[in-house]
C-alpha cells in the first residue's frame, strides 16, 4: 500500500488519494459490522492504510503550500517530453 500511495503523491493525484481513502473506510465500516468473523487482524491493517493514505495526502496539501510560498509557486512546471522523429 505505502508504494501506491507514494506512486499517487508523485503523480500528485489527489482525487485517486481521496478515493481510495473512501474505499478503505467504506471496508472498515463494513467489516465492523460483521461481528460473527474474528476480524480484528484485517480492521487494524484497514486502520494502517486509512492512516498511510492520510499521510499522502498531508504530504499533497504540504507541498502545495511550499509551492505557493516560492517564488513563482502558483506555476507549475511540466517535464519536456521530446519525440526523437520531431525536429526542433
Amino acid at each position: 500500500m505505502s508504494l501506491i500511495v507514494d506512486g499517487y503523491v508523485r503523480l500528485r493525484d489527489r482525487d485517486a488519494l481521496e478515493k481510495l481513502r473512501v474505499h478503505r473506510i467504506t471496508m472498515l465500516e463494513a467489516a465492523k459490522s460483521v461481528a460473527e468473523l474474528d476480524n480484528s487482524r484485517m480492521l487494524a491493517t484497514l486502520e494502517e492504510e486509512i492512516e498511510l493514505i492520510s499521510a499522502g495526502l498531508s504530504g499533497l496539501n504540504a507541498g502545495q503550500d511550499e509551492r505557493k510560498l516560492a517564488p513563482g509557486g502558483d506555476q507549475e512546471i511540466s517535464p519536456t517530453i521530446r519525440d526523437p522523429d520531431r525536429q526542433a
